[in-house]
């Protein structure tokens, strides 16, 4: 009942942008990804529509059934839903690759429904807790969501993430443009990469170009996008200059080839600000995403600081996605700031982010 009836609608709105999103890189058939949802409230008022259901032959059927959800109302029995989750839906999964998204505010009746929030975490399960302030305005319960995404425990932790209220969910995947921006994606394809590494961060890019390109604007050439890959020092290849064609982009992402070799960001930094010279719009806005671990052989901070410098004093921000744990601390923030010893804590945030490994690109609600 906290939820409310409009908030409720939000949700089944997100969970079908969900089920979207994964429809562009996974297979959802007898034998390949499964996918499916599960309402609650109080005790027992558990509904669950999923692939496999005899009124569920497809994707569309599915997300028509989550369309017609009625919204229950009651109380809060977290608990009780994650199991009947497990013990329903999660049973017919064959994979053990398996990823539950909570919805919640994070506030169950531990009074009256005794199961642990921590059931899915028994059955190996990556869970993100995702809590949402309620109709009330009372803020989530980070406690009871820490536990739900099995943190503190011997499990494999997942992820818990807040937000103030269900109106932020429209936002989780919006991107706005106030005026002209030239975007270039910078993607790392040395050795340390590695080839199966190298084909996830492709489809990832696809996903961010087609992003960029259908956001809101305030005029269709608003947005340009370009793709090059990098390696050692001589190894830049332009892939996609400044294209507004999502199709041709695509294409050329498909067609990039592993380089396997040393790294080298200062070059490609170097490199994509020469391009920005060459062929950025005048007035534009120039982003750059890296897709960086920070280390770079030969090269030091000193480096690093020169060429972002370079490329700040063109008017290019950048932006670095660093992906893994052996990353080069002290490299990436001077990949984002430039700066040797200020250190700017929320701007570093706005601007660095971070992702256990790769395949969590594809896994992960992405909020970029």
């Amino acid at each position: 009942e906290s939820i409310g009836l409009q908030n409720f609608k939000i949700a089944k709105d997100f969970i079908i942008e969900v089920i979207n999103r994964l429809s562009k890189d996974e297979r959802f058939e007898r034998g390949d990804s499964r996918v499916g949802v599960v309402q609650y409230s109080h005790g027992n008022t558990q509904e669950l529509v999923a692939m496999g259901d005899v009124n569920i032959t497809n994707i569309r059927d599915l997300k028509e059934a989550v369309k017609k959800l009625n919204w229950i109302a009651g109380g809060t029995y977290t608990g009780e839903a994650l199991q009947f989750t497990k013990e329903k839906l999660l049973a017919r999964f064959a994979s053990d690759k398996r990823v539950a998204i909570v919805i919640t505010d994070g506030r169950s009746d531990t009074l009256r429904d005794l199961t642990p929030l921590s059931s899915l975490c028994e059955i190996n399960t990556q869970v993100v807790s995702l809590g949402i302030g309620d109709i009330f305005r009372a803020p989530p319960n980070s406690e009871q969501l820490g536990v739900i995404a099995c943190e503190g425990t011997s499990y494999r932790p997942g992820l818990s993430v807040q937000r103030d209220n269900y109106a932020e969910l429209n936002f989780l995947y919006a991107v706005n443009f106030t005026g002209p921006a030239d975007i270039t994606l910078l993607v790392d394809s040395s050795t340390s990469v590695g080839s199966q590494n190298f084909e996830l961060t492709k489809k990832f890019v696809k996903r961010q170009v087609e992003r960029f390109l259908t956001a809101h604007m305030p005029s269709e050439d608003s947005v340009r996008v370009s793709v090059v890959q990098y390696s050692g020092k001589n190894q830049q290849i332009l892939e996609a200059r400044f294209l507004q064609n999502y199709t041709v982009i695509a294409k050329a992402i498909d067609d990039m080839e592993f380089l396997n070799d040393a790294t080298d960001v200062n070059a490609a930094l170097r490199y994509v600000t020469n391009l920005y010279r060459q062929s950025s719009r005048t007035g534009a806005n120039k982003r750059v995403l890296i897709l960086s671990d920070g280390n770079s052989q030969g090269i030091t901070r000193n480096d690093i600081e020169k060429a972002v410098q370079a490329a700040q004093r063109e008017g290019i921000t950048i932006y670095v996605l660093a992906i893994g744990s052996q990353v080069h601390e002290s490299n990436l923030q001077a990949l984002v700031t430039g700066k040797t010893k200020e250190q700017n804590v929320a701007y570093e945030a706005n601007h660095l982010f971070r992702m256990p490994d790769y395949k969590s690109l594809l896994q992960v609600i992405w909020i970029c």
